[in-house]
């Protein structure tokens, strides 16, 4: 008899952005019944990478600011002079939470940073 379990319950949600522009990402979180989480009392972290595997970051989790409700929304911004500073390209990221001892990665995947004309 096979069995299986897979406690990693992360989804790969992949985000695109552009250099120099104001980020703004808005995620709302409901649990398995469609009931909204009450967000309030997490500590969130967004890493931005070169690779799953490098040691350094692109944009670091302090350079985000984050807003969660007790509604289930999430809000996660980042200025435009931090946006400004990354070069273009293709990058990995994933969304950490911290809540009374328990971590756990709501999402990761792709970061993109589209080059901008203006500055």
């Amino acid at each position: 008899m096979a069995y299986q379990i897979n406690l990693d319950t992360s989804q790969r949600v992949d985000i695109t952005c552009r250099k120099g522009d104001t980020f703004t990402l808005v995620l709302t979180f409901n649990d398995e019944f469609g009931i909204p989480l009450d967000l309030n009392g997490y500590v969130w972290s967004l890493d931005v990478r070169e690779t799953d595997t490098s040691s350094g970051t692109i944009i670091d989790a302090d350079q985000f600011s984050y807003t969660g409700t007790s509604d289930g929304n999430l809000t996660i911004k980042a200025d435009a002079l931090t946006m400004a500073l990354i070069e273009g390209g293709i990058y990995v990221y994933d969304l950490q939470s911290s809540n009374v001892g328990n971590v756990k990665t709501w999402l990761y995947g792709i970061f993109k940073i589209n080059e901008d004309v203006t500055l």
